[in-house]
């Protein structure tokens, strides 16, 4: 694995123990330790090179002794490099070869690099600090109009790469079943036939039954027989308000919560304003009103034990409001202090949901999902705006276009999906992998979700998490020689995990 260089590397005679421990001291954090070997000089860029292709099953680069034409960068930016940590060194009529310091994280930018020249793309792996100095140099004497960068150690004329190629033996079984996975994660997925459905379940089953929800608001008789002349004043109330935002959707969702007690009202604030909403907060009938006759609110959650002003009459007062008639008023209650409502009785009063606490966020989130499901945008169209957005280079648009449609919309499995992917381009991992977690809630049978997010755990280092998913994915999985890499890679994580318990035991 990645994180045992230092010991492979001993073991070949190439340092000592000293070495090791000296260089994992004055590790930063910047550079991986084999960049810090280097640094130090305690093994050459070519051992290293060797190491790291013999380790990963990725053949390699030795930069400074290669020679690169560097009109191969006039297809790709400074910018493009860095944020890859890949630099194309090699291009002829068919071929492009691309020097990546995590040939996995380059595959899908130097792929697209490749289908957009109609050439294809070989990544080879290079080590990091002498990558990061080259890529600084080549641009550099590109710009200055240069024809060569001709590294330090290099001794043939013209273009030339000094390659190294890992080893056969027993781990070339184990580095195919690797190089498969990070491909397979590294897969673009566009077509909405291949994008999970809308249907949320949980453990594989459609949520129904316990979860009770009212998405149509009752008016007519029914609710004008409950308006009392005390609900009508504080209608008459709310309508006085300077506010003229009667549902702007260009901001954020605006939502209020209402509940007497703190803990809850913190958590269901916490999570609404993680999924993107705009969120204030009351503890009484009184201060709820303020903030009601200051704001348009889309969604109210309303405590059925809210002291002064009760979440039932306060759903009441709301839908008589001709201002706030718009919003969506959710009836919150604990079953245990308050007992459970009923179908009827959210029918009567107006109310547009029902949640029960302690908060489940999962029903929470598909409560959201069927509450926006008549204002929310199409899908489709969104989807395909951010697609473009990104292909025409913006994918700090297209990132924020998909979190503004999941805000109106938060359980959408397409949605988060489709940002899980822009972020694993736009490589802010931990991000992505919390996408993906979303997507797994909502569709636990979904397999590119399942087996990108444990890639993504395996290169974290959170192998037992990764192991956990991919067992997952396996019963999911249609393709065999997938699945059989999954097994084979996933056997030699845990055999690398007790070898690890045992040495540390």
């Amino acid at each position: 694995m990645r994180g045992s260089i230092g010991q492979l590397l001993i073991q070949q005679g190439v340092i000592n123990a000293s070495e090791l421990s000296d260089a994992l001291a004055r590790q930063s954090g910047r550079h991986p330790v084999a960049s810090e070997l280097y640094a130090l000089g305690y093994a050459s860029e070519r051992q290293l090179t060797m190491t790291l292709s013999a380790q990963t099953g990725w053949s390699g680069i030795v930069l400074d002794e290669s020679t690169i034409r560097l009109e191969v960068l006039e297809y790709v930016s400074l910018e493009w490099a860095r944020i890859f940590a890949a630099l194309v060194v090699y291009e002829d009529d068919q071929t492009i070869i691309v020097a990546a310091s995590r040939p996995e994280d380059a595959i899908v930018p130097a792929r697209e690099l490749g289908a957009g020249r109609g050439k294809q793309v070989e990544l080879r792996i290079a080590l990091d600090i002498t990558l990061a100095r080259t890529i600084r140099v080549a641009f550099k004497r590109w710009k200055a109009g240069e024809l060569f960068l001709v590294g330090p150690e290099s001794s043939r004329p013209g273009s030339y790469l000094a390659q190294v190629h890992p080893d056969g033996g027993d781990q070339d079984e184990h580095r195919r079943a690797q190089r498969a996975l990070a491909e397979e994660a590294a897969r673009n997925i566009e077509s909405s036939d291949d994008l999970p459905s809308e249907e949320i379940s949980i453990a594989g089953a459609t949520l129904t039954g316990d979860w009770q929800i009212n998405t149509t608001t009752t008016t007519g008789d029914a609710l004008d027989s409950l308006v009392d002349e005390k609900t009508q004043i504080i209608a008459a109330k709310l309508d006085r308000a300077e506010d003229t935002d009667t549902g702007d959707h260009t901001r954020r969702t605006r939502a209020l919560v209402v509940d007497p007690d703190p803990q809850c009202r913190m958590n269901l604030v916490g999570e609404l304003e993680g999924l993107g909403y705009e969120c204030q907060a009351a503890s009484n009938g009184a201060q709820a009103l303020e903030l009601m006759s200051q704001l348009y609110f889309d969604m109210v959650f309303a405590d059925i034990a809210t002291p002064e002003l009760d979440g039932l009459r306060m759903c009441r007062a709301i839908k008589r409001s001709r201002r706030l008639a718009r919003s969506r008023v959710i009836v919150t209650t604990s079953v245990l202090d308050s007992g459970q409502v009923s179908d009827a009785v959210l029918q009567q009063h107006g109310a547009d949901g029902y949640l029960e606490k302690p908060m489940d966020k999962r029903r929470l989130h598909r409560l959201l999902r069927e509450l926006s499901h008549e204002e929310k945008g199409d899908h489709e169209a969104i989807l395909a705006d951010a697609l473009a957005r990104y292909h025409n280079g913006d994918i700090e648009s297209a990132i924020g276009k998909l979190r503004g449609a999941l805000a109106t919309d938060p359980s959408s499995p397409k949605l988060h999906f489709m940002l899980a992917n822009m972020l694993q381009r736009a490589s802010r991992w931990a991000e992505a992998v919390d996408e993906y977690e979303a997507v797994v809630d909502l569709q636990p049978a979904y397999f590119p979700a399942l087996t990108r997010l444990a890639y993504l755990y395996f290169r974290q280092g959170l192998h037992a998490r990764a192991v956990e998913t991919w067992r997952r994915a396996l019963p999911v999985c249609e393709d065999p020689a997938l699945r059989r890499n999954i097994e084979l890679f996933m056997r030699k994580l845990v055999a690398d995990m007790s070898k690890a318990d045992s040495a540390s035991g």
